[in-house]
């Protein structure tokens, strides 16, 4: 997909959502443009959720670091293989302030993926740390852990 197919993507974040003070108003808006990133496809749009600087623990506990434009690459090269034509949803489970411009949320999310390790629906609960940078809310870390029924 190409900026110019969806440009909407890689708008400037939402005015409203940058002015908002609400935490779980915030959250909300980061996990729909996450999911919709997901689910699109699309690795850079999914990268430009988070902050010049960003930790990404992922499902399987490897730990990245870097910008949005390397959390992008590394989801893109899954979007193309082992998660391609894969649906998540994420849904806000809480929202809190934790200090001036930081944000803590925790969410859980249901993943259906057609093939790969972890084919079928899966499920998740992610701790977001969510700050203003520049006038905007970016993903600052991102820790997904897989909850596993009966375990």
């Amino acid at each position: 997909m190409t900026t110019a197919s969806n440009p909407s993507l890689h708008a400037p974040r939402d005015p409203s959502v940058r002015r908002s003070a609400d935490p779980a108003g915030v959250a909300t808006a980061i996990l729909e443009r996450a999911e919709q990133a997901w689910n699109e496809g699309h690795g850079a749009a999914f990268g430009a959720l988070f902050a010049g600087e960003s930790d990404f623990v992922d499902i399987r506990g490897g730990h990245h670091r870097g910008d949005g434009a390397h959390i992008g690459r590394g989801h893109q090269a899954l979007f193309d293989s082992i998660y391609a034509g894969s649906s998540v949803r994420f849904r806000l489970d809480v929202a809190r302030l934790l200090a001036p411009g930081c944000i803590l949320a925790v969410a859980t999310s249901t993943l259906d993926a057609p093939q790969g390790p972890l084919q079928g629906v899966n499920h998740s609960r992610a701790s977001l740390v969510i700050t203003a940078r520049g006038g905007e809310w970016v993903v600052t870390a991102f820790h997904n852990t897989r909850v596993v029924e009966g375990g």
